[in-house]
């Protein structure tokens, strides 16, 4: 099957390690100090590790590969505990892989296997929380204002100009 997977250039690669934290599916290994992709089954073929290189030694491309397989890259992250499982599924929601992400849900219910804390269970919809439509409801009944203080007009956010 021809899919996107990563590629190392052995010649750039200084074997700093610097890709290694930005692959959430541990699909690379500095091995005789050179970074190494260990399996075509671990890599999502995303890149989140594609720009974490100095050397510029990291690159995508499309070539037959075997099938991207989610229950095996689960068995690798649980293994390194709940920081790396929270930020696989963070990296997961983050592309959009939603089959990945239940896939990846329904491993960890499978093995019994706790969420991280604060860990959201459902992908949330796109863009800037802190621009999300919300509308303020006064505490106070109309016309009570507290001594000294002057209640907001603000009935919305974000406001329109």
């Amino acid at each position: 099957m021809k899919r996107d997977i990563i590629t190392i250039d052995e010649e750039k690669c200084n074997g700093c390690g610097d890709c290694i934290p930005n692959c959430p599916e541990g699909a690379i290994q500095v091995i005789d100090e050179k970074a190494r992709l260990i399996s075509d089954l671990m890599c999502d073929g995303l890149g989140a590790c594609v720009g974490h290189c100095p050397e510029g030694a990291i690159t995508l491309e499309q070539r037959e590969a075997e099938p991207y397989d989610e229950h095996k890259v689960m068995a690798n992250i649980v293994r390194q505990g709940a920081k790396t499982i929270k930020a696989h599924l963070a990296h997961l929601q983050e592309h959009r892989q939603t089959e990945y992400y239940a896939q990846a849900l329904a491993y960890l219910e499978e093995h019994q296997v706790a969420l991280p804390i604060y860990m959201e269970t459902k992908p949330q919809p796109g863009g800037c929380p802190g621009s999300r439509a919300m509308a303020f409801a006064k505490d106070t009944p109309e016309g009570v204002v507290p001594s000294g203080q002057r209640p907001s007009g603000l009935t919305h956010w974000p406001i329109q100009m």
